[in-house]
């Protein structure tokens, strides 16, 4: 059987075989990664309530994790590295500006400010990113890369212009987010004080947060999922796992889980007798 291989651009291989193009591309983008790119976003209602009245800088984690995640997506999209997978930016804008939200809690105005405009920072990578593939990468697949719009398309300069006009709306739906991220961190933190928000700080809250945060947020994002794994499996997408980002997710979900404040309250309270 014959084999031709193809480079696109700087690192990303296509293979043909069978008349089967696969796109190997940069680490990161594997099964596990996707899903636990899923995971971060499922948990974004838990980890805003895990943050609520807490000194603990546990929001960190989903910082950290989104941040790396991030930066990452966007070196890849500099070096024209992710072939098909440029068609998702697009997509996960329109998720992250509000699940970002979830890491904004913090019972320390100091970490609130922090959170804030770490958030609103990481939103913006994520809108340069965007922009940065439909510049640069997403013509290379004209007539190539296929995506899923009621029905199997394949990316056009047409298509290209209606990605330019989700862009349009995503940078919109920035600028509102931003500043509802660092507003928003500021006001749950003035509120440490505040005995209304003692029912939301329950540790059984923050438990029972997971399950039911899980299912509003797939309620809002199944659409995205599903846009992500068919393009993956359309385009015959391979990548490697990126264990940085596992680990950094296992860290974002550790620190979510653990009740420090309560674990230091109950602390403090033995060593009062």
């Amino acid at each position: 059987m014959a084999m031709v291989n193809a480079t696109f651009n700087a690192t990303a291989n296509a293979t043909m075989s069978n008349s089967t193009m696969i796109y190997q591309t940069v680490q990161g983008f594997s099964l596990t990664n996707r899903w636990l790119l899923y995971a971060s976003i499922m948990l974004s209602p838990a980890q805003f309530i895990s943050g609520l009245k807490s000194n603990f800088p546990g929001n960190f984690g989903f910082l950290a994790y989104n941040r790396y995640t991030q930066i990452s997506w966007y070196q890849a999209v500099k070096a024209n590295q992710l072939g098909p997978l440029s068609l998702l930016p697009v997509h996960f804008n329109t998720i992250y500006s509000i699940s970002y939200l979830g890491g904004v809690s913090s019972g320390n105005m100091v970490f609130g400010v922090l959170l804030g405009l770490g958030t609103a920072g990481v939103m913006c990578v994520n809108n340069a990113a965007a922009w940065e593939s439909w510049i640069s990468n997403q013509p290379d697949g004209f007539g190539q890369y296929e995506f899923y719009f009621y029905g199997w398309r394949t990316l056009t300069p047409g298509w290209h212009k209606f990605i330019m006009v989700w862009n349009i709306s995503d940078t919109l739906e920035l600028v509102t987010f931003a500043v509802i991220a660092i507003v928003l961190a500021v006001i749950v933190a003035a509120l440490d004080d505040e005995s209304e928000l003692d029912d939301w700080t329950q540790w059984f809250v923050r438990y029972l947060a997971i399950p039911v945060g899980a299912i509003a947020m797939l309620l809002i994002s199944w659409p995205l999922i599903m846009w992500v794994e068919l393009i993956y499996a359309r385009n015959h997408i391979q990548s490697d796992t990126d264990m940085i980002a596992v680990w950094l997710f296992v860290a974002q979900v550790v620190l979510m889980l653990i009740p420090i404040d309560d674990l230091l309250k109950y602390f403090k309270s033995l060593a009062m007798f």
